[in-house]
């Protein structure tokens, strides 16, 4: 069973606010632990975004929010959360953190027992199958020359997150994720800022604000 939330930004709507609490079922605020992953930026623990999603997360009420770094943590951790966050930043510093500590393998078991992940941004592409995108749009980002690309894969949804404001920077985007899918076969769902895709079962919802 698969309990899975992907978002461009954290918790930036009602709708993507309430997806996430559907996806924990019956909640104890005080006891239910919630893992915020660190991995996709240098700093950690101490970047400033880490902090605010940390303190985001305690304002809908969770007293135990608890941000891990795969690096210097006991992966052990993550079998107790009620779900995990895997924040945005930088999806190869990311993946390469989880693939030199085993992570991967662990989230891949949490899945298949209906623990819930939260991807954003950098963290929602890393759930997906592959960086194949990614290291054709950005090779700078691949600061250690990784050759493969194989991601997490929990789900195979390949996304381009804040495509609306991006689009807007890079007039090449459009079509260079178009030429992408032509060449490789592989469908990119581009997600605005505030657009998340819940993935229930084998159920994809596309969640946008109503207002």
């Amino acid at each position: 069973m698969k309990n899975i939330l992907l978002s461009s930004r954290a918790f930036i709507n009602k709708e993507i606010t309430q997806s996430f609490l559907n996806m924990l079922g019956d909640i104890d605020f005080a006891s239910d632990q919630v893992i915020i992953i660190v991995n996709s930026v240098k700093e950690g623990k101490r970047h400033p975004k880490m902090i605010e999603l940390q303190q985001t997360v305690r304002t809908l009420g969770f007293e135990n929010v608890v941000l891990f770094d795969a690096l210097s943590d006991n992966s052990d951790i993550l079998k107790t959360a009620k779900a995990i966050i895997l924040n945005g930043g930088y999806e190869f510093l990311l993946l390469d953190s989880l693939r030199k500590t085993g992570v991967i393998s662990v989230l891949q078991d949490l899945t298949l027992k209906g623990t819930p992940l939260y991807g954003i941004s950098a963290g929602a592409i890393v759930l997906g199958p592959d960086l194949d995108l990614y290291d054709e749009l950005y090779p700078e980002d691949n600061i250690n020359d990784d050759v493969d690309m194989t991601s997490i894969s929990v789900t195979d949804i390949r996304i381009y997150p804040h495509y609306d404001v991006h689009s807007k920077l890079d007039h090449r985007l459009k079509n260079a994720i178009d030429e992408f899918e032509k060449k490789t076969q592989k469908t990119i769902t581009r997600l605005t800022n505030e657009q998340g895709i819940l993935i229930k079962n084998n159920k994809n919802i596309l969640i946008s604000p109503t207002r």
